[in-house]
């Protein structure tokens, strides 16, 4: 019998990992054993946790990224017919989201270099019917956010950072949430905060967030929520706003209270890792690096390469038991998108080479030396 997704041989060195620590075992005890697990005080304890580690001026916490994302469209106003500029190079989840909106995700292509959306191919797709752009940070090295910004403020369209990626990069200076228009984060499991799964909204803009509050629990803001004798809402809820089940519980927050608490930790790792590969992977002739910006300063979520003849690399390094991964592919080959696109160059050609090297807090030094060795071997 064939081995399920989650069942794994011992002696593989895997792409990912999950960052758990210790502390979190005794943590989610006590939130377990509190009698309350739903949406509390652990729930309001990570918002703060995170908008004082990372700057972020308000903060909703939410079940998954994905959540996260289709919220904020939400809050946008995009609906039927309208249409957002986004990346194809990206999990589906960034445009799925568009979709369940009843909007057309409409695809800018990307720089190879990064492989983030390349600003001057968004300017060339804002049409009437633009109603937002969407950004990937791709393995957490940050968009051009500068021109990006000029685009949205030229054509007066708000921009929604996906950042599920980039939790604690940098960009000049600033972290990813700082500021912005509406920026979406994952502590989905393989993320350096690992909560299980959920997602974290930052927003500067406080009419943003007070109807963020709102649309993420059924259009009612808990914070109001006071309960009467009889009635479960609060006394000025009039019902005028549709909103989702995306409110986060207490044991997915106490997860995410003790990542944040131990985040230097994992990330550390990441960027010694990340470094390292940089150093001693560069100017190798079938593999090419991304390209790193001195503004910018990368969490090393993923670790994406270019390299030649991509299968033959993965079945190589396979042989020699360490793994690698495709992130995503251009997601117009997928129907639900409305087809192929011939105008997408440079997504084409990153969709044919692009690989992940492992890279997370679980490697040890001696496993990156053997991955490096493996990877210089591999393109002779």
């Amino acid at each position: 019998m064939s081995k399920k997704d989650y069942e794994f041989d011992d002696n593989l060195i895997r792409t990912w990992s999950t960052f758990i620590p210790e502390e979190a075992i005794t943590e989610v005890a006590k939130t377990l054993r509190s009698g309350w697990v739903n949406t509390g005080k652990k729930e309001k304890e990570l918002r703060k946790k995170a908008m004082r580690k990372w700057n972020f001026p308000y903060c909703v916490a939410v079940n998954s990224g994905t959540s996260a994302l289709r919220a904020s469209l939400a809050v946008l106003g995009v609906g039927l017919g309208d249409e957002v500029v986004s990346t194809p190079f990206t999990f589906i989840a960034t445009n799925t989201a568009i979709l369940e909106q009843g909007a057309t995700p409409v695809f800018a292509d990307i720089k190879y270099e990064d492989l983030n959306i390349d600003p001057k191919s968004i300017e060339k797709k804002i049409t009437s019917k633009t109603k937002a752009i969407m950004v990937v940070h791709y393995g957490g090295n940050s968009c051009d956010m500068d021109r990006i910004g000029e685009i949205g403020r030229k054509y007066s369209l708000p921009i929604i950072e996906d950042a599920a990626h980039a939790m604690g990069s940098k960009y000049k200076g600033e972290y990813i949430g700082a500021k912005g228009d509406i920026i979406c984060f994952s502590l989905q499991v393989v993320k350096i905060i690992n909560s299980g799964d959920g997602g974290l909204i930052s927003t500067p803009n406080d009419k943003y967030y007070e109807k963020l509050k709102r649309i993420v629990w059924y259009g009612i803001d808990r914070d109001e929520k006071k309960t009467s004798l009889l009635d479960p809402l609060p006394s000025g809820f009039r019902g005028d706003t549709l909103g989702f089940k995306y409110n986060m519980n207490d044991i997915t927050a106490t997860l995410a209270c003790v990542g944040i608490d131990h985040y230097e930790e994992a990330a550390k790792k990441r960027r010694i890792i990340g470094e390292r590969y940089r150093r001693e992977l560069t100017g190798l002739s079938k593999i090419k690096l991304m390209k790193y910006y001195d503004d910018r300063k990368p969490n090393y979520q993923i670790f994406p390469i270019h390299v030649e003849n991509r299968v033959r690399f993965a079945q190589y390094l396979r042989k020699h038991k360490i793994m690698v991964n495709i992130n995503n592919r251009r997601n117009d080959i997928y129907p639900m998108f409305g087809g192929f696109r011939k105008d997408l160059v440079i997504t084409a050609a990153a969709d044919k080479d692009v690989v992940l090297l492992p890279i997370h807090a679980d490697l040890k030094e001696k496993q990156v030396s053997y991955i490096i060795k493996k990877v210089k071997d591999a393109q002779k």
